[in-house]
């Protein structure tokens, strides 16, 4: 079992760069006025993305103190630190809703959209907390599928790491609205959101967060299709475990205290031990599950135990 405590990523691929520095010595130094925003919050039921600076519209480049970081979401102070790379933040859930994007499927059950206790739209932060919140949790079930699977799947660390990073950020796009999320994510993932992320690597969290949901990667979505053959194979990989990790935290309220894994012939079994019921996450893994048994041809079987 793998308690939900410990969102320490998976050690991270010894980098050819000589320049490029650890993860956290890439983050900007905190900010001075949000720290003290990041406290201990009760959960709430939402999207999930975060962001440390109060929400700025993009208009506000001329603001003397802040230059380039007003103008791009950047993720909060509570997981730039580099002593809690991790640390809770609340937030997160529909703002206006964006136009559909040519290859996006139509929205999933309206039950998705749907939920109690959500922060409000016009409220960003509490939008930002929320998804930060919900992905420390997505980040630590993430990591513990991808080393009790690392048999099965073969990937290396450096994709443990990559699959760490959106599994964080997966869901800041509801700054913008739950309609497109993923896509709105993963374009300022692309333009410089959560800036400690090494640029090799921007690029693969990006699209891993775009595939966290609805469509499947496909060579013609251009990003997807302009990676190598090996890099698609690894995305899809990851993309895999990472809709399964969301989908074991899908009301947002932690459901789900841990995840045993055990990989048999024909299947992979989740033993869920769950604080309160954790239908509605058993359910949305059989939906999410599909890139994983196409890729491995294993179906997954969720059983609860414990209380």
């Amino acid at each position: 079992q793998h308690p939900m405590t410990n969102p320490t990523p998976p050690p991270e691929k010894k980098r050819r760069r000589k320049t490029a520095a650890p993860t956290e010595a890439a983050r900007p130094e905190a900010e001075p006025a949000q720290a003290p925003a990041q406290e201990e919050m009760p959960l709430l039921r939402a999207g999930t993305s975060a962001q440390a600076a109060p929400a700025k519209t993009a208009p506000e480049a001329a603001a003397p103190a802040e230059p380039a970081e007003a103008a791009a979401p950047v993720v909060p102070a509570a997981s730039t630190s580099p002593e809690s790379p991790l640390a809770p933040v609340e937030a997160a859930q529909p703002a206006p809703a964006r136009q559909p994007e040519p290859d996006a499927a139509p929205d999933a059950a309206p039950a998705e959209a749907a939920a109690d206790g959500l922060p409000d739209p016009s409220d960003p932060e509490a939008i930002r907390a929320e998804a930060m919140r919900h992905g420390n949790r997505v980040a630590v079930i993430a990591a513990g599928l991808f080393q009790d699977m690392a048999e099965l799947h073969g990937l290396s660390d450096l994709w443990g790491h990559r699959l760490h990073h959106a599994a964080l950020l997966h869901d800041i796009g509801y700054v913008e609205g739950r309609k497109g999320h993923h896509k709105t994510a993963m374009r300022m993932i692309e333009t410089g959101a959560a800036p400690w992320i090494e640029d090799e690597d921007r690029p693969f969290v990006a699209l891993l967060v775009r595939y966290h949901r609805k469509a499947l990667p496909s060579k013609k979505q251009s990003r997807f299709g302009k990676l190598g053959k090996k890099d698609r194979a690894s995305l899809r990989k990851a993309a895999s475990l990472l809709r399964i990790a969301d989908a074991l935290d899908y009301t947002h309220q932690g459901a789900v205290a841990s995840v045993a894994v055990s990989v048999k012939k024909n299947k992979v079994l989740l033993a869920l031990q769950c604080r309160g019921d954790c239908a509605g996450e058993i359910r949305r893994v059989g939906e999410k599950a599909d890139l994983f048994r196409d890729l491995f041809d294993k179906k997954i079987v969720c059983t609860r135990v414990g209380e």
